[in-house]
């Protein structure tokens, strides 16, 4: 027996046919340890002339081709978060790094409030414990969301770069960018050094000749407190 034995495979009642040196191209794995000639870890039950692994074929078939080709290859009857399972249970950490990878940069289609935005998985997912990200946590490609859209598009952009500002020229009202950070569950604020429930001012208001400062109670977050002085909330504390 060497390496470049063939072998046969039955996952779930279908028939693979392969290398022993292609499902050892991932050596640390659990298939990598079943088919090494040297490791104490016995190969899957012998039934007919195949090795009988107890799995769905079709999401095999996607951690065959990977072991193959180094490349992950998912039909779209095949769910991602299948290959995610199988790939776990076959102890697979490359296969699972590049699915990861690959659902966070997943497009996802926002509408709000009946205005379409593109954006990403990851970007929407910056807050993971935020409502907005659990919308998405499981591979949605679209998503309804009633609220303000002038309002969303400036939070979407604060969690893409961070910048807090209402940009020039835009028509929204103040308020209502704090109502949909908190139905959201986004948070958009900083803690004062003056401690917890103390924000700093940071919002910038760009629409007029001159920016100004927005404390949470102009953004319509009515719960928050801002320090009374600048030495408690100013940016460089």
């Amino acid at each position: 027996m060497s390496s470049g034995d063939i072998i046969t495979l039955n996952v779930g009642g279908r028939l693979f046919t392969t290398t022993r040196m292609t499902l050892l191209s991932e050596s640390d794995s659990v298939l990598g340890r079943m088919f090494d000639l040297s490791s104490p870890i016995p190969p899957a039950k012998l039934v007919d002339g195949a090795y009988f692994i107890d799995a769905n074929p079709e999401v095999f078939e996607v951690i065959l081709d990977f072991l193959r080709y180094k490349t992950v290859i998912i039909p779209t009857k095949v769910p991602v978060e299948a290959v995610l399972v199988q790939a776990r249970y076959f102890g697979l950490d490359n296969l699972i790094f590049q699915v990861s990878e690959r659902k966070s940069v997943q497009k996802v289609k926002v509408n709000a409030g009946g205005t379409i935005f593109e954006t990403s998985k990851r970007t929407l997912t910056q807050q993971p414990d935020s409502a907005l990200a659990k919308m998405v946590v499981n591979g949605e490609s679209e998503i309804f969301l009633d609220v303000c859209p002038k309002a969303f598009e400036i939070l979407l952009n604060f969690l893409r770069s961070g910048a807090r500002k209402i940009p020039p020229n835009t028509n929204v009202c103040t308020e209502s960018i704090g109502s949909a950070a908190q139905m959201l569950g986004v948070d958009i604020c900083l803690q004062s050094k003056k401690g917890p429930g103390y924000c700093k001012i940071v919002w910038s208001d760009d629409r007029r000749d001159k920016s100004r400062f927005c404390n949470c109670k102009m953004l319509g977050l009515r719960n928050h407190k801002n320090a009374p002085t600048t030495d408690d909330w100013m940016l460089d504390d």
